[in-house]
């Protein structure tokens, strides 16, 4: 189940994030919104993270790094703007750009965790991970902070 909301997310990834002979590192979300962006992509991809239970599996490893990646990506993408009504007044602040630093570090914490196949170390990240996202969403969509999409 988890990959195929892996592999769900990817394509939503690249559907939203680029355009035509752009790569996903230098993308802004330009057939989208950051809001989408959240609910198609960086929500079902930081599931997989916070839900880690005890893989087993390269697969299973494989999966979680897949979902930090993605997450990476789209984070670099949400840092350009978007085509959403606050994107760009978002992706301007200062503050914004420090909770996407933020998750940044904790998001190759994990990947590091992830390689060394170190549970703990990803749980760790995991937290690292969950401040910011919080923290966002107070500052830019109180609305959200604290639920599901």
């Amino acid at each position: 189940m988890n990959r195929m909301i892996f592999i769900a997310t990817l394509l939503a990834l690249f559907a939203t994030s680029t355009s035509e002979g752009q790569d996903t590192e230098s993308a802004a979300i330009t057939s989208g919104t950051i809001m989408e962006a959240m609910v198609v992509t960086i929500t079902p991809a930081s599931d997989i993270i916070w839900g880690v239970e005890d893989p087993q599996t390269d697969e299973e490893w494989q999966v979680l790094d897949d979902a930090a990646v993605t997450l990476m990506e789209t984070f670099e993408a949400t840092r350009k703007g978007g085509g959403g009504p606050n994107d760009d007044a978002w992706a301007s602040e200062a503050g914004f750009q420090v909770y996407i630093d933020q998750e940044m570090v904790a998001l190759e914490q994990a990947r590091a965790a992830i390689e060394a196949r170190d549970l703990d170390g990803l749980f760790d990240a995991g937290g690292e991970l969950y401040t910011p996202c919080e923290e966002c969403h107070i500052d830019y969509n109180p609305a959200v902070s604290g639920e599901e999409f």
